[in-house]
């Protein structure tokens, strides 16, 4: 009797588990959410209640957990937003802009006509 195992065709997408099927960035990312929302939950328990302590704790430690969760076509979270603040602070207009070279050329010969003259000038005073 012959047993049959799926292998996935992309074998990019395997990542090698950790610690109770997490990868290393999951529990890193899990262990900071922990280290900024226990002292949250903490602090806040006795002044707004434990709901409240719940949620402050919940909002301050969401940003790292979903760091570690989220992945869309091969981008982590942290990745997106910075492209995402790339991408709205670029200016919307771009204007195409060519660079002459013999306009260039042009201003390197006469550089290096003055360059030459200048020479001359402390070799002969």
């Amino acid at each position: 009797m012959a047993h049959y195992v799926q292998v996935p065709k992309d074998l990019n997408d395997i990542k090698e588990k950790f610690i109770a099927g997490f990868t290393k960035r999951q529990v890193i990312c899990f262990g900071i959410g922990l280290v900024l929302g226990a002292p949250v939950f903490f602090l806040s328990r006795n002044a707004v209640g434990m709901s409240g302590a719940i949620f402050a704790m919940g909002a301050v430690a969401a940003p790292a957990i979903l760091c570690g969760l989220y992945k869309k076509n091969g981008v982590f979270l942290e990745k997106q937003i910075r492209y995402m603040k790339e991408y709205f602070t670029r200016p919307r207009k771009r204007y195409y802009k060519t660079t002459n070279i013999f306009m260039c050329i042009e201003k390197h010969i006469e550089y290096t006509k003055i360059k030459k003259k200048l020479r001359d000038a402390e070799k002969k005073g």
